[in-house]
């Protein structure tokens, strides 16, 4: 697959119309919780496509909701389950269930340093949870993936730095930097925002990335989100661009479009047959999933980022993984 999308193919996807409903079923089940630090009984629903082949290995796409959320509000605005039934992969939606301390309602602690190291909390929970789902259907190890709204989108991002090596991607929309603190996200309109340096970030991600190269990650942001300001975005994407060596070793393109008469640019880095890294912007809509369908925190006259999320794991499905230092995760894991 071409990882550099041409501004057709751009357009197709953005403007795909996710309104059929989905034909496949729902399946409800819960894990206990491990023997890790800060584990959890955990909630999950995995969606299996209609004329699903169980003996034919599938891509995986987990998507993990945002605070105020559940993992069944994320199913519904998605419009994921319908992009399944017409490509034929499994959709895993866990629930943060239950959590300790303050936080917002439902959300994943993505700040917390017990929480987004591998080996911990909820992001090696969000791990567990996949191979149990592995153990139940074939799953194409090549094609895991993982993508979320808000705390989702930032936790994304922390399971694509503590898991390197088991998943090809992820996509983050309104998500957060690795490391970054929660004074990042502005949380009344009389807040003001606060955000690390790149220099903290890129070294927090670089220690738990434990040698190994990060995924590819996609970056959906609009610059009417009040939440996540731009700055966040921005830390995001240059603190990724970092980490994967992407000034000097990657090819810069821009694209720019419409669809349904809203404008869109995406812009990439590609290194070698890999989209490495990838921002979609686009203007004036409210924190929350763009596209999609109707519902809370949802914009579905936005473009449709779905469509382009199922196309970046399949373009994702070829990265070449490296390992990840066991010694010196065990290190990390010690540490914190």
């Amino acid at each position: 697959m071409n990882p550099t999308p041409t501004a057709t193919e751009l357009s197709s996807l953005l403007d795909s119309q996710l309104t059929s409903p989905p034909k496949g079923i729902s399946l409800d089940s819960t894990l206990p919780a491990g023997l890790h630090p800060h584990s959890r009984e955990r909630i999950y629903r995995l969606y299996v496509p209609a004329g699903f082949d169980t003996g034919k290995p599938s891509a995986l796409l987990v998507v993990l909701h945002g605070c105020h959320q559940t993992h069944e509000d994320i199913q519904r605005i998605s419009g994921f389950d319908t992009l399944a039934d017409k490509q034929q992969f499994l959709v895993l939606y866990p629930y943060v269930t239950s959590y300790s301390g303050y936080r917002a309602r439902e959300c994943w602690g993505w700040w917390i340093k017990a929480h987004r190291t591998r080996g911990r909390g909820e992001v090696q929970d969000i791990w567990r949870i996949v191979e149990q789902v592995q153990r139940d259907y074939a799953i194409d190890a090549s094609r895991l993936y993982v993508c979320g709204l808000s705390s989702g989108g930032a936790m994304a991002v922390n399971c694509l730095i503590a898991h390197p090596d088991r998943f090809s991607g992820g996509a983050s929309v309104a998500g957060l930097a690795y490391g970054e603190s929660p004074s990042a996200v502005k949380i009344s309109a009389f807040s003001i925002p606060r955000y690390h340096s790149l220099q903290r970030l890129h070294s927090s991600a670089l220690r738990n990335l434990a040698g190994a190269a990060p995924p590819n990650l996609l970056i959906i942001h609009s610059d009417g989100d009040q939440v996540v300001p731009e700055k966040a975005t921005d830390s995001l994407e240059l603190s990724w661009k970092q980490l994967a060596n992407l000034d000097a070793a990657a090819n810069e393109w821009k694209i720019a479009g419409e669809a349904d008469d809203v404008p869109w640019t995406l812009t990439g880095h590609t290194c070698g047959n890999q989209p490495r890294l990838l921002r979609l912007d686009t203007p004036g809509f409210p924190h929350g999933w763009l596209g999609g369908q109707e519902g809370q925190h949802s914009s579905p006259e936005a473009p449709c980022v779905s469509a382009l999320i199922c196309w970046h794991m399949v373009a994702s499905a070829s990265r070449k993984r490296s390992r990840v230092n066991s010694a010196h995760s065990e290190l990390l894991l010690q540490a914190s």
